[in-house]
């Protein structure tokens, strides 16, 4: 099963621009559409397609360190809310803005995903597919996540981002 993400600059350019230009690790929530197929070759594919970017203001955190991010439950509420009306799906991103290396996501992030994934695939009707993935950001790239089962968390196949060209981003791996 694979998962391929596809990010418009016009949405990813100005949210990875916020996101990084803090010491502090900061956080947005990425909608996307998602479509799922399966290949001639039988692969089965999860598409998911970035529509808006939702930066989450400094105010609305509880917590916000160089290592550490806590967002108001408030806000991540509506933001579920507009996921289950609109049938979107939800990718959280965060940054690590220490050190220039490839990124990866700590055990606190494994385990939150897990957790959080779980919560918002048991909640989502199943048509459209709504699917949970989470990325993280730092000076030394990208790494991605998603949640092809309940409990289960596997990295994203492939980010895509969506210009006049298409290019992949190369994603950090474990």
């Amino acid at each position: 099963m694979r998962c391929v993400l596809r990010l418009p600059a016009r949405v990813w350019g100005p949210a990875a621009q916020h996101l990084l230009a803090s010491s502090s690790e900061r956080m947005a929530y990425l909608l996307a559409r998602a479509s799922s197929w399966t290949d001639p070759w039988g692969r089965h594919t999860t598409d998911l397609l970035v529509r808006q970017a939702l930066l989450v203001p400094d105010a609305a955190l509880h917590m916000q360190s160089p290592v550490r991010i806590e967002v108001d439950p408030e806000f991540t509420r509506q933001v579920l809310r507009a996921c289950y009306e609109t049938g979107m799906s939800m990718v959280d991103v965060h940054t690590h803005p220490f050190g220039a290396g490839p990124v990866w996501f700590s055990g606190h992030d494994e385990h939150n995903m897990r957790v959080t994934h779980t919560e918002f695939t048991e909640t989502m009707p199943d048509d459209p597919p709504a699917i949970a993935a989470s990325l993280v950001l730092g000076p030394g790239g990208l790494a991605g996540a998603w949640c092809p089962h309940p409990h289960r968390l596997a990295p994203l196949d492939a980010c895509v981002l969506l210009d006049h060209t298409l290019s992949e981003v190369p994603l950090c791996t474990p």
